[in-house]
């Protein structure tokens, strides 16, 4: 009897487990491409603008899962490595902020040439 409450209890606390937990996968490391004056068609903007709000959107869900596991894994962390968290995820949240300008510049070309046509 006693090791059937004993279960439970155990059953009952890895029931109850955060999801913060689970791994955040892999950091979304692949750019999709940016298109430039030789290939500004209205598919290669419109394929390029999707890719880009895909890839901003796993960066969003990656650096959320991150902070949220922050907590339980920061304390066992030594400096240097705490400093490479933090530089990691700002990191990649500037390769994000600078893709996403880049696309903003280029639908911008792109309105300024079908305006001039």
């Amino acid at each position: 009897m006693k090791y059937t409450h004993f279960g439970i209890i155990i059953a009952a606390v890895i029931a109850s487990t955060p999801v913060y937990a689970v791994d955040c996968g892999e950091k979304p490391n692949a750019l999709p491409t940016v298109p430039t004056g030789t290939n500004m068609a209205t598919e290669s903007i419109r394929a390029a603008r999707v890719a880009v709000v895909s890839f901003s959107e796993k960066v969003d869900n990656y650096i959320t899962c991150m902070d949220t596991r922050a907590p339980t894994i920061l304390p066992y962390l030594t400096k240097e490595q705490k400093a490479r968290w933090e530089e990691d995820l700002a990191d990649l949240h500037d390769r994000r902020r600078d893709l996403q300008n880049d696309m903003n510049l280029a639908i911008r070309a792109f309105r300024k040439a079908a305006r001039n046509q």
